[in-house]
């Protein structure tokens, strides 16, 4: 599991973290029963607080996401693997938004936009990087 953290972004580290967890399962990146890193592995790793990845285990944990089990490490937990349609829409807005305020005061044909977001959201859905995919002719 590949995670990262933007400490400027606004959003709390421990949301940041429990946001992109709950989007691994729902993706199928982490499958039922996985296990996930220890707090303490997944703190080191990305230079947070090993609180702050605990207490998003436990959010997630209290959310049925995982099991959290003192010993024996934490798990993708059975049936977990499904998003609500309202935490979708939140998390496509909260990327609209960071959007809107990345391009605000740029000159920006709202078509122009909408065609890029399109093309990029194509290549992220297949798997694609974004080296090489032709971003020099924009």
């Amino acid at each position: 599991m590949r995670l990262r953290v933007d400490p400027n972004s606004g959003v709390p580290l421990g949301v940041q973290i429990a946001r992109q967890v709950r989007l691994a399962i729902a993706a199928g990146r982490l499958a039922v029963g996985e296990r996930l890193p220890t707090a303490r592995d997944l703190a080191a790793e990305l230079g947070v607080n090993f609180h702050t990845v605990r207490k998003a285990y436990q959010q997630l944990e209290t959310d049925g996401l995982l099991l959290v089990a003192r010993g024996r490490g934490t798990s993708v937990a059975p049936g977990a693997r499904t998003m609500r349609a309202a935490d979708l829409r939140s998390l496509v807005r909260e990327h609209v938004e960071r959007l809107a305020e990345d391009v605000a005061g740029v000159e920006v044909d709202p078509d122009r936009l909408r065609e890029l977001v399109d093309v990029e959201m194509r290549r992220a859905l297949r798997g694609g990087s974004s080296a090489g995919s032709g971003r020099g002719s924009e």
